[in-house]
């Protein structure tokens, strides 16, 4: 469980979804939802997904991804 990833979500907070996996949504997501153990995602797109607690290094929010790709850094 990644508790310090979760403590700075909050809900309707605007995520982008960095990994390499290619079957998850691109664009911006809401936070809808946040339980003990999954955080759901509305995407832009109208799907909503909800992840574990694990997959929660992947999603980064929206201003700060912003900031780093135009500042030309890597996202990690």
């Amino acid at each position: 469980m990644n508790t310090a990833v979760a403590r700075r979500l909050a809900l309707a907070d605007r995520v982008v979804w960095i990994g390499e996996d290619r079957h998850q949504p691109a664009g911006l997501g809401t936070i809808t939802r946040i339980t003990a153990h999954e955080v759901e995602v509305r995407w832009d797109g109208g799907t909503v997904t909800r992840y574990r607690r694990v997959h929660l290094l992947n999603l980064r929010h929206a201003k700060f991804a912003c900031e780093t790709a135009e500042s030309g850094r890597k996202v990690a």
